[in-house]
């Protein structure tokens, strides 16, 4: 009888990819749950309001586009102005032709009418009016274009240095007029939002669900609203859209146990969907996971 030859069982190299392999998957999934669905927005970033410090960011010191965000420089010029006596919200304002041309998301302001500044800025922080928006522009800078200037100026000022703003209200730009679009980056978002907040008024407008414009004849309804309602210890802040590069974005406040954070969303795809990203992402951080 010859030699029997025995053949080694390749079942201890199968276990041993497969284990490697279930190690791997467990990575995966671990690095994944980190994160909110990356798939669902361009940008996200969570900073403490009183620190400055960036908790968790995706993406968020790439070029974006803000929309209706760039209302929040609007409104953080205004507090400015009147906290250094330059201004007041009981300021008169003339409707111009220019303003009541603005389209998109607005109060319809007519040529002639007149508001105060406080009832404008009103109308832009809780209804992110963009007729109203522009009106403060042409108020205090004279013309839109030098209020933008204004705004890039306090941009640089606050830190905001990838951010070049080109209109006061958010709308995309006119590109047969050689217009150009907003741009920022989460982080910069973040840093406005962090100096608008401080101001008590424009917290308790972004705060407000409902108000009304023109004597209660025009409902304002507050377009952080489904944050508002969702978010626990939320303070809202501000919403903006456009479908020409921007998507759905957010920049919301939150408290909790006196602690407040800031959440960036950017270009998510739906509305539901930018509250549901900044709600996890808030869970997280205000627990410590992030």
């Amino acid at each position: 009888m010859g030699k029997s030859t025995q053949v080694s069982s390749p079942a201890p190299l199968y276990y041993l990819r497969l284990l490697v392999s279930f190690t791997l998957l467990l990575f995966v999934a671990g690095a994944a749950s980190a994160k909110t669905d990356s798939a669902g927005y361009k940008a996200v970033l969570v900073m403490d309001a009183e620190s400055g410090e960036v908790l968790h960011q995706e993406n968020g010191y790439d070029e974006v586009i803000p929309a209706s965000l760039v209302k929040m420089m609007t409104g953080l010029i205004v507090f400015d102005r009147i906290g250094k006596g330059k201004l007041s919200l009981l300021e008169q304002y003339t409707v111009s032709a220019k303003a009541s041309r603005i389209g998109g998301h607005q109060v319809y302001l007519k040529q002639g009418e007149t508001f105060t500044i406080g009832q404008l800025l009103k109308a832009v922080l809780i209804g992110s009016a963009n007729d109203a928006a522009y009106a403060i522009a042409e108020h205090i800078g004279g013309t839109h274009e030098a209020f933008v200037k204004m705004m890039n100026s306090k941009a640089r000022q606050i830190g905001m240095k990838h951010t070049v703003f080109t209109n006061a209200h958010g709308l995309p730009p006119n590109r047969r007029k050689g217009q150009k679009d907003n741009k920022t980056t989460a982080y910069d978002m973040a840093l406005l939002g962090r100096d608008l907040i401080k101001h008590p008024l424009a917290k308790r407008w972004a705060s407000t669900e409902l108000d009304s414009f023109r004597d209660g004849t025009f409902q304002l309804i507050n377009t952080n609203r489904l944050f508002l309602r969702t978010v626990e210890g939320a303070e809202g802040l501000k919403t903006g859209y456009h479908s020409r590069g921007a998507g759905f974005n957010l920049v919301g406040s939150a408290v909790r146990e006196d602690r407040r954070l800031l959440v960036v969303v950017m270009g998510a795809k739906n509305p539901r969907g930018r509250v549901k990203v900044a709600g996890k992402l808030l869970d997280r951080a205000f627990a410590g996971k992030l």
